[in-house]
């Protein structure tokens, strides 16, 4: 039914969300004939009593001009996991089933009430490294309330997706490496490292760390040292683990400037790569249309890019 993890076949312009325990962050984007894509549409929609999650959500997205549209979710970070396990010789049904039960020890909720799916990770140049698969085990109860949401708010759901993949595609589709990139999604109460090139994702990592851009000078440069020491272990994890080299930068996703400029600052120190905020400007964006509308939820942008044709 969600279709998640899976190339879609849309045509037309997609609305992606990214979900959030207060509110959801939506995003439109549509592709002209030139295959150049544009955002068209960006909106926060608060949440208060959960029961009227679906019709406030219905009425952001009428406001967003979005209504009708094909749409792609992603889950709560507090939804799944995603455990890194070395890859059994199955196809895929097979590896989906017997993976359930190798990460049964390793979530904190009962294996039954799962949805698991798998993805590959590129092979290691490394001699003798096993091939490596990430586990994205899903909490059952979640994905379908938020399907239900979704459809309540009268959505034409397409997938639901995870924030991992979001990121990919803001790097696949905007950013455009030419090698290997680090990136730090960058949250108040959760981060994730991903290294990504292309259509690949090399590693991802969560920092389950809380960060307050108005806390005491001395707390927030403490708290950005360590997310900084996390960084260079994820570096200097890939560069033994597929033997490419180092990545090429670290780029930073992150609409809160103060805090995106409290980890630059320390990154100089204690990186080994050059450190960045994302590019956004080298997305096209409709007039009027501003990206801060988001708040957090800025990889609404890259959950949508997963709808078009084209997007993986």
């Amino acid at each position: 039914m969600f279709n998640w993890l899976k190339k879609q076949s849309g045509t037309q312009a997609v609305l992606g969300i990214d979900t959030f325990d207060d509110g959801y962050a939506l995003a439109v984007v549509e592709p002209g004939v030139d295959g150049e894509v544009t955002v068209t549409g960006a909106r926060w929609c608060a949440l208060g009593d959960p029961s009227e999650s679906a019709n406030r959500l219905k009425r952001a997205v009428k406001a967003v001009g979005a209504s009708g549209l094909p749409v792609v979710a992603t889950l709560q970070l507090s939804a799944y996991t995603l455990v890194q396990l070395e890859a059994p010789k199955l196809d895929d049904d097979e590896m989906r089933e017997a993976m359930r039960w190798r990460v049964k020890d390793l979530v904190d909720f009962p294996i039954e009430q799962a949805i698991i799916d798998v993805f590959k990770l590129p092979a290691s140049r490394r001699p003798g490294a096993p091939e490596l698969v990430y586990v994205v085990v899903a909490k059952q109860q979640e994905v379908e309330l938020l399907g239900s949401i979704l459809r309540e708010a009268g959505l034409r759901v397409q997938a639901i997706d995870i924030a991992e993949m979001a990121i990919r595609n803001l790097a696949l589709h905007v950013d455009k490496p030419e090698r290997p990139r680090a990136y730090l999604h960058l949250l108040p109460s959760q981060t994730i490292i991903e290294i990504a090139d292309g259509p690949q994702i090399y590693l991802s990592r969560r920092i389950l760390q809380e960060f307050d851009a108005d806390a005491e000078p001395g707390l927030l440069q403490a708290q950005m040292e360590n997310l900084a020491l996390e960084v260079q272990r994820s570096l200097d994890y890939f560069e033994s683990q597929y033997a490419l080299g180092p990545a090429d930068a670290l780029s930073v996703i992150c609409f809160d400037v103060a805090l995106a400029e409290a980890f630059i600052n320390i990154a100089g120190t204690f990186l080994t790569v050059p450190t960045e905020r994302f590019r956004f400007a080298e997305m096209k964006i409709a007039s009027g249309v501003e990206l801060g509308n988001l708040g957090r939820g800025i990889t609404a942008v890259g959950t949508a890019f997963r709808g078009l044709r084209w997007a993986a």
